[in-house]
């Protein structure tokens, strides 16, 4: 009589083959005999994900989990079965287990990057801006040049009262897309809301360059040099510049993400922001 083990081989062969219902019936059999085997029951659970069977895939990967926890594949299937179940606070999770167990997996990071992202713009939209920073955050992490991760992290930041991280974010964004006009905005806003003008300015002033018209970035400008006692500068700074009269501050309202492609593309990101 084979052992668990060359049982297992066996069905592993059918399954590679691609004679499914063979190895199908061989998992079955181990499990009946050994319930929960880590090994048959990750195998099982592939297989079932394979053929299109995914909601029943999910327990076997559970139960593989559950009686090899040091695994990082076992973790790594079971996240890919989550997400394909729209599960993604779940498969993030799983995928965070693989990296705690193998720091250098590389599908897993690759995975989850995209999988926090999505968790934090829920969080952000549904105005649990802590709970969206700290995703984005993580999300950085794992992927440092995400334009949209960073700026929307600067306007959760905002959100938060927070402008110095703020302020870093988003001129962190900007320096991702020199093209961003939001992201020199969002910077010049959170500066000025640190009383740091002349950063503010300089923020600014690239936007400009870029974008002339930007009546937007002429009043924001304006205001700022009166801040600084520049008045005969503030009013001949620009085509956006009032007559004399002291500009409107810059519009403040909630914080909003980028939509997609916005932080990707000038003519979106001219935009307000």
């Amino acid at each position: 009589m084979a052992t668990v083990s060359e049982a297992l081989s066996i069905a592993l062969d059918h399954h590679i083959a691609g004679r499914v219902a063979e190895a199908e019936t061989l998992y079955g059999r181990i499990l009946e005999a050994v319930p929960g085997h880590p090994d048959a029951s990750h195998l099982m659970g592939l297989l079932l994900a394979q053929t299109g069977r995914v909601a029943a895939a999910l327990p076997h990967l559970d139960a593989a989990v559950a009686g090899d926890p040091a695994s990082p594949t076992y973790h790594l299937n079971r996240g890919k079965v989550q997400d394909a179940l729209g599960q993604t606070a779940a498969a993030a999770a799983s995928w965070l287990a693989t990296l705690h167990r193998q720091p250098d997996h590389g599908e897993a990071a690759e995975r989850l990057a995209p999988a926090l992202r999505v968790l934090a713009e829920t969080a952000f939209d549904s105005g649990a801006l802590a709970s969206a920073a700290a995703l984005y955050e993580r999300a950085l992490a794992l992927d440092p040049q995400n334009l949209s991760a960073a700026f929307d992290a600067a306007m959760a930041a905002k959100g938060l009262g927070r402008s110095q991280e703020a302020a870093r974010l988003a001129g962190f964004a900007a320096r991702l897309d020199p093209t961003l006009l939001r992201a020199r905005m969002a910077e010049a806003e959170a500066c000025q809301a640190l009383g740091q003008t002349e950063r503010a300015i300089a923020a600014l002033r690239p936007a400009l360059a870029l974008d002339p018209a930007q009546g937007g970035c002429w009043a924001s400008l304006c205001l700022l040099r009166n801040e600084l006692g520049r008045r005969g500068a503030a009013v001949t700074a620009g085509p956006g510049a009032g007559a004399g009269a002291p500009p409107p501050p810059q519009a403040s309202g909630p914080p909003r993400r980028a939509t997609p492609h916005a932080a990707s593309t000038p003519s979106a990101a001219g935009g307000g922001g």
